[in-house]
């Protein structure tokens, strides 16, 4: 999702209230998130989806995205929290390369060419430091992968998956861009999101537990708008919720999907331009057509 002002809402709420005629004019029904932060809105969370199909906006796509995975919490040395998580998320990111699922990315281009379904996972590490104990702030996040990291690779999404609950906030996740000793490159974060049914992708197709569920679904919302949308220049629709991952929220129109390591998740779609301008895929909130699981 694209930076939004929210003066125009602030201001009329304001008016509302001081002409004195009529009820109070209702709190809108989220949350905005940080200034730049993209996020993975809660069910029945966030605003409205906007219209039409993405378009490029002048920057660049990884054309081969890496991935490494940061647990942060000291639950993460304990079997009992981490269950399947840790086995199923590397499952997951090793999978993703090559898979049809990935390959559903692969009509998007950006000024440095176009999206491939190559993708690498370069390893985990486990912080036992407390991880933040709310909504974090991007300074937060970026000093977290600085700390871990000598020199952050500018082709990576370095995935930060803690074990602070998700409390009020109203989203499970979410992607942004930040720099550090002058090198740039992506992060995301994911709340625990264990019995949280507002992040709950309902699997009953797979196996895996809820909470391995839960986090490989904001997993591929977030890859994959990283992909396509690594520093905020990419691809995305008009308005707060535009980006692919965004358009298909919450989109589980299939049991389950199959990756190139023959593990198996249920997830959502992503969407397609092509599929929407041929009328083809699931449909999303809207009840455009679109929504897809292979290229």
């Amino acid at each position: 999702m694209k930076p939004h002002r929210w003066c125009c809402l602030a201001l009329a709420l304001v008016a509302a209230c001081e002409s004195g005629s009529g009820p109070t004019a209702p709190a809108p029904s989220f949350e905005a998130p940080g200034p730049a932060d993209h996020v993975f809105w809660a069910r029945g969370r966030g605003p409205p989806l906007p219209l039409g199909p993405m378009t490029w906006h002048g920057g660049n796509v990884l054309v081969a995205s890496r991935t490494f995975a940061i647990y942060w919490g000291s639950e993460w040395n304990n079997s009992t929290f981490a269950a399947d998580k840790i086995t199923g998320l590397t499952s997951f990111l090793q999978g993703w390369s090559g898979s049809p699922y990935a390959g559903a990315l692969t009509e998007y281009a950006g000024a440095n060419g176009q999206v491939t379904s190559a993708s690498t996972y370069a390893g985990s590490i486990i912080d036992p430091s407390p991880p933040p104990a709310g909504r974090p702030t991007d300074a937060a996040l970026i000093a977290e992968v600085a700390s871990l990291v000598p020199v952050p690779d500018a082709g990576t999404l370095y995935l930060i998956y803690a074990t602070t609950t998700r409390g009020t906030a109203p989203f499970c996740g979410f992607h942004n861009v930040g720099t550090s000793k002058r090198h740039s490159f992506q992060f995301a974060w994911f709340f625990s999101t264990d019995g949280d049914p507002a992040c709950d992708p309902q699997d009953t197709f797979t196996g895996h537990s809820e909470g391995l569920s839960a986090l490989a679904n904001t997993t591929a919302h977030e890859l994959a708008e990283t992909i396509t949308d690594p520093r905020l220049q990419g691809w995305f629709a008009v308005g707060v919720s535009g980006e692919v991952g965004d358009k298909c929220n919450f989109v589980e129109d299939t049991t389950f999907v199959t990756f190139a390591n023959s593990s198996i998740w249920h997830i959502q779609a992503e969407w397609s331009n092509a599929a929407n301008q041929a009328s083809t895929g699931h449909l999303n909130a809207n009840q455009e057509p679109g929504c897809v699981y292979h290229s």
